[in-house]
């Protein structure tokens, strides 16, 4: 397990949720998800500027069971060993399932595993420290501490319960996002100088200022260069102009995904049209999202946008 120190050394850059692709009849497309991240690390992807979310919410992890979910990992893990860092969603309503995944993360060599408390029930400070201290006594895996304010229970972790998790040895990154301002900075500011923050918010400039160590991006599964020369003038602190780049091409596309999620939920849904764009496999989605609430006018604006 990595300390708490090399963490913060080994996860660097992008945070990209990997899409789990799905075939036509809803079945499992490991062949299309493997090809996907290796042109990824053919067109650079490495430690320093890559951090590979596997079969989080953008994998649609909510629609695998719990045999998918090991294929994807077990596959990513192979590919991305020793070279690139690897975090991989073991979220579950069923504690025993994020236990055997856990292990399974370890087994195969995932650098952390994202955890949060049960997340269909609203919050209960207690509920998500004793679940994860549950988790922990079964395996050494590390963990990424993870506020999901925005789905399921809509539970805005606090700041105060994050501190506490940060007290079990395993814990080694927090993935951290807040509806409110203050308790995003307020975390960032305690967090940073204990391990290492990704920044799941919307502002990953002003985040990278506070001492985060990277930022989530979907759209480097299929536009890396544009986040990566973010993350590049961010490092040299260059910060006008790598918010200049970052609005330049994050403003529209915004625009573009939200008409997606104002049809249709989930996230892989909203990655797949820039997928097609680049000649990538984008496969279909799996209920309950919906692959019509992707317009030919949201495709062509995809396209527009990564082939001007």
């Amino acid at each position: 397990m990595l300390t708490t120190e090399k963490a913060k050394s080994w996860f660097q850059g992008v945070t990209v949720p990997l899409p789990t692709i799905f075939g036509k009849d809803g079945s499992l497309d490991l062949e299309s998800t493997i090809s996907n991240v290796k042109w990824l690390i053919n067109k650079g992807a490495k430690q320093g500027n890559t951090i590979l979310l596997i079969a989080g919410s953008g994998g649609d992890f909510t629609s695998l069971n719990t045999e998918e979910r090991k294929q994807v990992i077990g596959a990513i893990a192979k590919l991305a060993k020793g070279k690139i860092p690897t975090i991989a969603s073991v979220q579950s309503t069923d504690i025993r399932i994020t236990i055997e995944l856990s292990q399974f993360c370890e087994e195969v060599g995932i650098d952390a595993v994202q955890i949060s408390g049960a997340y269909y029930y609203d919050g209960r400070p207690q509920d998500v420290i004793s679940w994860v201290e549950k988790v922990a006594s079964q395996t050494k895996v590390g963990f990424a501490a993870y506020s999901h304010w925005y789905s399921g229970s809509k539970y805005d972790l606090p700041v105060n319960v994050v501190e506490k998790l940060l007290e079990i040895p395993n814990t080694i990154a927090v993935k951290w996002a807040s509806p409110s301002l203050e308790n995003f900075m307020d975390g960032v500011q305690k967090f940073a100088p204990k391990v290492a923050v990704i920044d799941n918010g919307p502002i990953p400039i002003f985040g990278h200022i506070l001492g985060c160590k990277a930022f989530i991006s979907h759209v480097l599964n299929y536009y890396p260069e544009h986040p990566w020369k973010v993350w590049e003038l961010m490092q040299s602190q260059n910060y006008q102009n790598a918010q200049k780049l970052y609005d330049e091409f994050m403003i529209p596309y915004t625009k573009l995904i939200n008409n997606i999620a104002e049809s249709t939920s989930g996230e892989g849904v909203f990655v797949r049209p820039g997928l097609e764009a680049v000649g990538l496999k984008s496969g279909y989605s799996r209920f309950p999202s919906r692959d019509e609430a992707v317009t030919n006018e949201i495709s062509d604006g995809f396209k527009k946008l990564l082939n001007p």
